[in-house]
């Protein structure tokens, strides 16, 4: 995709969108959101030791002013990482109100215990979460943060990467695995290779699925063809997870892991992504072969999106954090049209190990940190 990089002093709109940032209830970090189709928002977020914390989840419902007291989801006590900022929870809204959930469990390489995979759902809007279940199966290596996705008909389907039971270590060996389920996450199916003919995948970099409106499964996913090509790859599967195509979204030549994040929503028409390339945070439709738009300046990662109620977008990101290391937070408005508009800003005060999660309330957004 061609690069446009916007114009710093973007012209005013007809009326400036509302952005209010609040941190994260109990000084958690790493929060995710999703709405339910009764317009309730549903946050997870981690909280505790950061090589060993708890995955809490609290709701704010239609004109609620704050959200609900937060409860821990995850069955077994500090199942959860925050080192890294890329391991942590991520959030799919699916079937009827349905919730599920994954995030990357806590191995021990020194006892040679592997990294479990682990999910759980809620099928009562949130009052209560089924006991974590470890999806990994015979796949090892698990390293970057894990991904959901969700349909109203009932389809989940859990996304990460890792290596085939004894290959050789390497990125190269590294594959994207796809589990489907049609029964709304009660059974899966076996871990499918989605990438087998386009082999190799950062390592600690995490991955975004999500299921638009007209059914196609898209995944996000920085791959590593080689020790200097670490490219954004757009996965799509047009048939519910049984074969998917590949594009380069983002190319970045650099001879490192970015620990990187993505973020993908849709606003009921169009699907929309924002993903690290350069340094940057870019962005563009998925479901047209639009123009990569850089939103931010250097040294900028973890995107979030959030859509409001006038068709506007709000992209968030950090700035200048890395391991162990708080940063900034930063934002961009984009109008109905997707051009850059006047609202746009910097804010000190990210904490370690965390990034923004966008939302909008009606008009109004949200930047949660």
């Amino acid at each position: 995709m061609k690069t446009i990089l916007p114009l710093l002093l973007a012209a005013l709109t007809a009326a400036a969108a509302d952005v209010r940032l609040e941190r994260v209830p109990e000084g958690g970090v790493q929060p995710q959101i999703v709405t339910t189709s009764d317009g309730t928002l549903h946050l997870v977020y981690l909280k505790g030791d950061p090589r060993g914390c708890d995955v809490r989840h609290c709701v704010k419902k239609n004109g609620s002013a704050s959200w609900s007291t937060p409860r821990t989801i995850n069955s077994i006590p500090g199942s959860a990482i925050a080192a890294g900022t890329i391991r942590g929870a991520q959030i799919a809204a699916g079937k009827d109100g349905s919730l599920h959930i994954v995030w990357n469990g806590v191995g021990d390489h020194k006892r040679n215990i592997p990294s479990p995979l682990l999910y759980t759902r809620s099928l009562d809007g949130g009052m209560s979460f089924e006991p974590q279940r470890d999806l990994r199966a015979d796949t090892q290596a698990l390293d970057g943060g894990a991904s959901v996705a969700a349909s109203a008909k009932g389809g989940v389907f859990v996304v990460w990467h890792g290596a085939p039971a004894g290959a050789e270590p390497g990125e190269i060996n590294r594959r994207v695995y796809v589990l489907k389920s049609t029964d709304n996450g009660l059974t899966f199916t076996p871990p499918k290779i989605a990438n087998a003919d386009d082999p190799g995948v950062c390592a600690c970099c995490s991955l975004r699925a999500f299921v638009a409106p007209s059914g196609e499964l898209y995944t996000l996913y920085r791959a590593a063809r080689s020790m200097s090509q670490r490219d954004i790859v757009l996965m799509t599967s047009h048939d519910g997870g049984t074969t998917f195509q590949h594009r380069d979204v983002g190319p970045w030549a650099i001879n490192a892991c970015p620990m990187s994040s993505a973020s993908i929503i849709s606003d009921g028409q169009h699907t929309r992504a924002a993903w690290e390339a350069e340094g940057k945070v870019f962005t563009a439709l998925l479901d047209a072969k639009s123009d990569a738009l850089a939103v931010s300046e250097s040294n900028t990662r973890h995107p979030s999106l959030a859509v409001n109620s006038k068709g506007e977008t709000l992209i968030t990101w950090s700035i200048g954090t890395g391991w162990n290391k708080g940063g900034q937070l930063g934002w961009q408005v984009l109008d109905a049209s997707g051009k850059p508009a006047a609202e746009r800003g910097t804010r000190p005060g990210m904490p370690v190990w965390d990034f923004t999660a966008a939302y909008a309330d009606g008009e109004i957004f949200a930047v949660l940190y």
